[in-house]
């Protein structure tokens, strides 16, 4: 079985994170979902509780698409010396990682392993701070960046009255 894995916080999960497993699930049998910083919620960075994020992100797909994609929480280990096997000893085994980040790809890369790149589509709209800054400024353009069930989701949770609320209590936007 042929298995990649996908990592991000998923705050909110937007059309960049929707596309780039789209095209995984064409690629490979399984796409293993990391879901970082999974113990973090209630911030300006982390707005989202991990089960709210599962949930947006199961809302997107179908039962097919649903059977090839595997969800894994994965809460900060806070040292970067052995983030690597922190993520390895909860997944299952990979054939592939991608990501664009930098620090993920500069990790995996002293552990020996090829971190392939993602294609992005309109980065600079498409990207969680952007998306959550918008929400707080009850800007509602953010609802084309994302897909139309974390619209719905997003709204049954009321995330955008709790983003306003986190940065009227201090909170600032960090990616």
């Amino acid at each position: 079985m042929k298995r990649v894995l996908f990592i991000g916080r998923f705050q909110p999960f937007h059309m960049g994170h929707y596309n780039s497993i789209k095209m995984l699930m064409k690629k490979y049998d399984e796409v293993v979902v990391v879901i970082g910083s999974s113990e973090d919620s209630f911030t300006s960075e982390n707005p989202l509780t991990c089960g709210e994020r599962i949930e947006m992100i199961r809302g997107c797909f179908s039962k097919t698409e649903l059977a090839k994609i595997v969800l894994i929480p994965v809460p900060d280990v806070n040292d970067n010396r052995i983030w690597v096997d922190h993520v390895f000893m909860h997944i299952p085994p990979i054939k592939d990682v991608y990501s664009n980040n930098p620090l993920v790809k500069m990790l995996f890369s002293q552990h020996g392993i090829l971190v392939k790149p993602l294609k992005f589509h309109e980065r600079e709209r498409k990207e969680g701070i952007i998306i959550r800054k918008h929400m707080a400024e009850n800007d509602p353009s953010w609802k084309q960046d994302v897909p139309s069930a974390v619209v719905k989701y997003l709204a049954q949770v009321d995330a955008d009255k709790r983003i306003r609320k986190i940065v009227r209590m201090g909170g600032r936007f960090s990616s």
